[in-house]
């Protein structure tokens, strides 16, 4: 992998989950929002768990439901919101709220202070190489099921001043913060794709990239990888 500024201009990497299901931690956060911060810094807490990427994978969806009450967050994206409201309609989800947390797709009130138990569940390997601008991956499960692969690019170490709303004056700093992505289906299980370069461009020095599987017909990840690039 090369490096050159702040933006990545080549990047070859092959990650391989194993068979028991890498879990998807999932924060639902906003700069608007005075209940997010804690819940960013436990995030940011998991940057040093020795089972990062290994027994789970963090992502922080930034949403906007709350930029109307005085700051806009500059990370919010409106399909983060969507994804939220998807898992309520689901009933993965009782209620759309901030912060709030899932775990392999299901509602985790009882995050904060808890530790993040790796999964006995064999749901099958995922396999994600990327090289030269081509993208190949492999789901070996035995649920033929249709599967989206989503591939993700995560920012970090990312601070904000807040110049109002309810955290005005407070200085929020942010990690796994989920910039872009990029989905492919599947009915087979097998992805060979091309990724452009530009996928990997960012204005944030410290990024990393991860990858899930979930069906067409549920959004709940099913197995994943990440790594920092």
């Amino acid at each position: 992998m090369t490096l050159t500024s702040s933006f990545v201009c080549a990047i070859e990497l092959n990650l391989n989950s194993g068979e028991n299901q890498t879990q998807v931690i999932e924060l639902y956060t906003s700069e608007g929002c005075s209940s997010c911060p804690p819940a960013d810094r436990w995030l940011t807490s998991l940057k040093t768990d020795p089972q990062l990427f290994k027994s789970f994978v963090p992502v922080a969806f930034h949403v906007d439901y709350w930029d109307y009450i005085g700051w806009t967050d500059e990370l919010a994206l409106a399909e983060n919101s969507k994804r939220q409201r998807l898992y309520k309609i689901t009933n993965n989800l009782n209620s759309v709220y901030t912060p709030g947390v899932l775990k392999a797709g299901n509602e985790w009130r009882s995050w904060l202070g808890a530790d993040i138990n790796a999964s006995t569940k064999k749901v099958g390997a995922l396999n994600l190489e990327i090289k030269d601008n081509k993208l190949k991956a492999q789901f070996e499960s035995n649920d033929k099921s249709e599967y989206i692969l989503v591939v993700a690019l995560l920012g970090m170490d990312i601070e904000t001043k807040v110049l109002a709303g309810e955290n005005r004056g407070k200085v929020l700093k942010h990690d796994f913060i989920l910039l872009k992505q990029q989905s492919y289906v599947s009915n087979e299980g097998k992805w060979d794709e091309s990724i452009s370069s530009e996928f990997f461009i960012s204005k944030h020095k410290n990024i990393a990239l991860v990858a899930w599987v979930e069906k067409t017909n549920n959004q709940a990840p099913v197995q994943s990888v990440g790594t920092f690039l």
